[in-house]
């Protein structure tokens, strides 16, 4: 106590240098007390001393409600990366009144917190923003010029809502590959994702190979669009099915059932839920389909970080019944039950209340205990090594791997590295957007469908129509590019001839992670016990 007591002999106005031998004189002298775990008491004594000093001697005349609420926001976020709180100060009347007569329509973009600032976690693969290039880990700076202040999700979810198909300007800033800085501005239309079909693409790739994406779980009609897909297809001779839940970010937890229902016997375990409240336990069992022919289909079922939620309960469900092989990449790992509660004041506290495991007892909720924001979202997707991951059984004995996310039966490579640096121009600078429009309008492509589109090649002329154009704007296109541009090209155009449906039936022909899913079919087909 020496040391402390000639520390407070000191000066008492102190430079950074003297505060910070302070400080570690205080923690070195406090060592014996550390290691015994503090009081709820302890604590709420400390807190009332740090209010005290800031009210006796802070310079500044500071509304201890504001110091209060600082405090509150703080320990929530304290308690894990996705409970946050709602201030009522911070929302308007009118935008309230909106939220309460469901008027709002949000931006089809999920966002979240970085080092205090909102970044983008995905967009909504089946919304018009899809084709702007707006990329995971881009920074938003404002909206419609206007500096973003919301400080949670919710806040921003709320503040950048408006009327239906109205459109919003969104300046965003992003790191590219070389840790250079690009600030962008995407003009951007509010949509509802349970106003769009949940089926992204449905086509036959061969003779008896059926595809179906599913773009979210937004709204209570997802099972019936399955229904009708999985009809359709069938009529064509579908045998086999590759389900692609890639960057689908889940929906109504409830649809989870009712989606894995469609392939696993009536009476399996989809999913259970835990926590700390008795009321928070469910188990959901499966329901069953109508047909018995989509119990017995050998089934693919891709995944990647954009994978989560509910979409994250199907894909668990079906690898831990071995009803399907699940390939592709880990998924992002965020399956928590929420609640709200309302405070007296009228803010709002929404909270993590329960945790959600797979049939086989796995935890879908990633770790985030010890880990700050950054780290935590940082982490999605990067585990590919289960070592010393916890693990269970599946029906057949199988072993699969849990800590968080779904890992995949057959885990594909990551993607290629950076893009060339003109392809990242071309798309920073949104050219084929701007070209797109002069391409149709001299173009017939009436009575064509996106599967004859995906069959041909475009044109050199048409390459090179556009070549002339990204010239002109001062992005030069190397000869050995030509084959990466007319893929870009190709997808820009079903995109704006067809729609989001033209769109992922063109990419699914062209991507080669499908053609990968498709070969492990036969796998899929001896996990059912097939021939």
């Amino acid at each position: 106590m020496r040391t402390l007591t000639s520390l407070r002999g000191a000066s008492r106005i102190c430079s950074t240098g003297a505060v910070l031998a302070f400080v570690t004189a205080c923690q070195l002298a406090g060592q014996d007390t550390l290691i015994r775990a503090r009081t709820v008491f302890e604590d709420l004594q400390m807190f009332s001393q740090v209010l005290n000093q800031i009210r006796v001697n802070h310079p500044d005349s500071i509304d201890t409600h504001v110091l209060f609420m600082g405090a509150i926001e703080g320990m929530v976020r304290a308690a894990d990366p996705h409970s946050f709180v709602l201030p009522y100060y911070r929302l308007s009347a009118e935008l309230q009144e909106a939220r309460e007569k469901d008027e709002l329509y949000p931006l089809p973009i999920e966002f979240t917190f970085r080092a205090d600032a909102p970044v983008v976690v995905s967009v909504h693969p089946g919304a018009a923003v899809a084709e702007l290039d707006i990329l995971p880990g881009d920074e938003l700076v404002a909206i419609d010029g206007e500096q973003v202040s919301a400080e949670s999700t919710q806040e921003l979810g709320l503040v950048s809502s408006g009327k239906k198909n109205s459109w919003v300007t969104l300046t965003l800033r992003r790191r590219r590959w070389d840790g250079s800085l690009v600030t962008l501005e995407r003009g951007v239309k509010r949509e509802r994702i349970e106003d769009m079909s949940a089926v992204g693409a449905s086509l036959m790739l061969d003779e008896q190979t059926g595809y179906l994406r599913l773009m979210h779980f937004g709204n209570e009609d997802v099972v019936d669009d399955l229904r009708d897909s999985l009809r359709d297809l069938e009529k064509l001779g579908m045998r086999q099915l590759v389900l692609d839940l890639r960057n689908n970010g889940g929906g109504l937890v409830e649809e989870a059932g009712e989606i894995a229902g469609e392939f696993l016997p009536q009476g399996l375990i989809v999913y259970t839920t835990e926590g700390r409240k008795s009321d928070v336990a469910d188990t959901v069992w499966a329901q069953g389909s109508p047909s018995s022919r989509e119990t017995q289909l050998p089934m693919v079922v891709m995944v990647n970080r954009g994978t989560a939620s509910a979409a994250e309960l199907v894909a668990g469900a079906l690898q831990d019944h071995d009803r399907a092989l699940i390939v592709g990449r880990p998924t992002f790992g965020k399956s928590a039950i929420m609640r709200a509660f309302p405070m007296t004041d009228g803010s709002v506290i929404v909270l993590v209340v329960g945790r959600v495991r797979t049939p086989c007892g796995r935890i879908v909720q990633r770790r985030y205990q010890d880990l700050c924001t950054h780290d935590y979202f940082g982490a999605v997707g990067t585990v590919s090594d289960t070592t010393g991951l916890p693990s269970c059984l599946t029906s057949a004995g199988r072993t699969v791997y849990g800590g968080g996310g779904i890992h995949p039966d057959v885990l594909f490579e990551p993607p290629e590295g950076a893009p060339p640096g003109w392809f990242t121009q071309i798309q920073e600078l949104q050219l084929p957007l701007q070209w797109l429009g002069s391409y149709l309008s001299d173009t017939t492509l009436a009575g064509a469908s996106p599967q004859d589109f995906s069959s041909t090649s475009l044109p050199p002329s048409v390459v090179d129509n556009f070549l002339a154009f990204a010239s002109e704007s001062g992005v030069a296109v190397p000869r050995g590019g030509r084959e990466l541009l007319e893929e870009l090209l190709m997808l820009q155009v079903a995109w704006g001839q067809w729609g989001p449906q033209g769109y992922y039936t063109v990419a699914a022909l062209h991507d080669h992670r499908v053609a990968m899913a498709v070969a492990q079919l036969e796998s899929a087909r001896k996990l059912l016990g097939g021939s």
